[in-house]
């Protein structure tokens, strides 16, 4: 089940949320080499706490998957795993799918308001675009476990999707893409749609194995000091 912390009494209002968001915040942009030890005592000198809320984030985070270890052995940052990502893809376009046939085959169900795709080649801010458009994508489906599945898929790939969108003309091809998926949406060409998705999706998985070698390259090459990063996180929040 995925984000478990937000249906714990009180955990909004406790210090591990502080700690939870700032580490997660961390290991969701890979600015933690991969294997890095996440040592409580030392993250919770950077955020000024005791070590318990530290490990009750540490805990939560490896619950979700963000990190491997155990209390016993420590705590670990991950690298980057190709089968993980392409698994994310594949659940997203799944559902991406389901949820454009259902709403095309009800002719009384539209669509909420899509984000506006940007005209800027920034890769962060089209990046953000995506991950809102697939989202307002399966708002239509009224769907809370697949709304919180893409949530989730956009966290988790969101460091390749940044890598992907900084190649040469990606963008373009993107935003070309995306254009006509919202033309066909709206003309309700349901097998038309799906399959712009299915096509979008699929030739981001094919070039998953690519994005995450250099992602883990450049995760690796990430100062130690990530306690520092932690920090201004914290202060910043």
């Amino acid at each position: 089940m995925y984000r478990q912390h937000e249906y714990k009494p009180g955990w909004d209002r406790s210090k591990s949320i502080k700690v939870y968001k700032g580490l997660k915040k961390l290991l969701v942009d890979y600015q933690v080499p991969p294997y890095t030890r996440l040592d409580p005592i030392l993250i919770g000198a950077a955020l000024e706490t005791s070590v318990t809320p530290v490990r009750e984030a540490l805990i939560q985070l490896e619950t979700e998957n963000y990190i491997v270890g155990s209390p016993r052995n420590g705590y670990y940052a991950k690298k980057l795993d190709t089968k993980e990502i392409s698994d994310q893809y594949g659940v997203a376009n799944t559902i991406l799918q389901h949820v454009i046939r259902e709403t095309l085959d009800e002719p009384s169900r539209g669509w909420g308001v899509f984000p506006t795709i940007p005209r800027s080649d920034d890769p962060a801010r089209f990046g953000q675009f995506l991950e809102g458009f697939y989202e307002a994508v399966v708002e239509a489906g009224n769907n809370q476990r697949m709304l919180d599945l893409v949530h989730e898929f956009n966290i988790r790939t969101r460091f390749v999707r940044a890598l992907d969108l900084q190649r040469p003309e990606r963008i373009s091809r993107v935003r070309a893409e995306t254009s006509e998926l919202l033309e066909l949406l709206n003309v309700r060409d349901k097998n038309g749609a799906t399959a712009n998705v299915d096509q979008q999706l699929r030739a981001t998985i094919c070039s998953v194995p690519e994005l995450v070698q250099e992602g883990n390259v450049r995760a690796q090459n990430q100062e130690e000091s990530w306690s520092r990063k932690l920090m201004s996180i914290s202060a910043a929040s």
